[in-house]
């Protein structure tokens, strides 16, 4: 079970990403973007190196993130990963992911 620091600590880095703009097209959007983003903020930090890794490391913690993120349709898969990571802004994803961690220090 997740602590309650760990679970605040979650909460700010969903919340700070909840401003990313999704690129996705409407038909596209199966899993949430602050989930799959959230989840690939966290799995690259405890050492994934790509969407296959990245997945991964969801399914290895599959019932702890359907109980703390909003996973409608569960874990979403590797090339979801990879679409929404390669879509992505970077700028806009550096000034969220710097916003998160500010908030840690």
């Amino acid at each position: 079970m997740a602590s309650q620091a760990q679970l605040a600590t979650l909460d700010e880095l969903v919340a700070c990403f909840e401003e990313l703009e999704d690129p996705r097209s409407e038909i596209n959007r199966k899993h949430p973007l602050v989930s799959v983003v959230a989840i690939s903020t966290l799995a690259v930090l405890a050492g994934a190196d790509g969407p296959t890794s990245i997945h991964r490391w969801a399914n290895s913690l599959k019932e702890q993130l359907l109980l703390l993120l909003d996973l409608p349709n569960g874990i979403p898969s590797r090339d979801v990963i990879r679409r929404v990571l390669c879509a992505l802004r970077p700028e806009a994803f550096q000034m969220c992911f710097t916003e998160w961690i500010s908030r840690l220090i």
